[in-house]
């Protein structure tokens, strides 16, 4: 998927009527989107594989604190205080994905998803 968006990234800033320079820059957005998306279907697949195990806490840490503690303000922080350009800093909170999928990772091999749900009585 990600391939076919980079492919169709040029075409679809076409359908907008805005100007040439901001066209260059969604489509080189799209292009980073599509380069991540390998890191993002990991992390969700970490994500939901944590909730299937019963562990609704981490999930949710997992999908609203991390932007909210980590994206978020390592956005406002390259925004402000860097010369950055804005695909950099687009490129950069999206590359932080990755600390969910290290995260996500190591709790899934050490078996913290696991929560048995059903009781045998015998």
């Amino acid at each position: 998927m990600g391939t076919l968006l980079s492919v169709a990234a040029p075409f679809i800033p076409r359908i907008y009527k805005v100007e040439p320079e901001i066209k260059v820059m969604a489509t080189h957005f799209i292009w980073i989107w599509a380069a991540c998306m390998p890191i993002h279907a990991y992390a969700h697949s970490t994500y939901f594989t944590l909730r299937s195990g019963g562990k609704t806490l981490i999930t949710f840490v997992f999908d609203s604190c991390f932007a909210w503690v980590v994206s978020v303000p390592a956005a406002y922080l390259l925004s402000r205080f860097t010369l950055l350009p804005e695909e950099v800093i687009y490129a950069t909170v999206m590359l932080l994905e990755f600390i969910k999928c290290v995260i996500g990772f190591i709790m899934i091999k050490r078996g913290i998803w696991v929560r048995n749900i059903v009781k045998n009585e015998v």
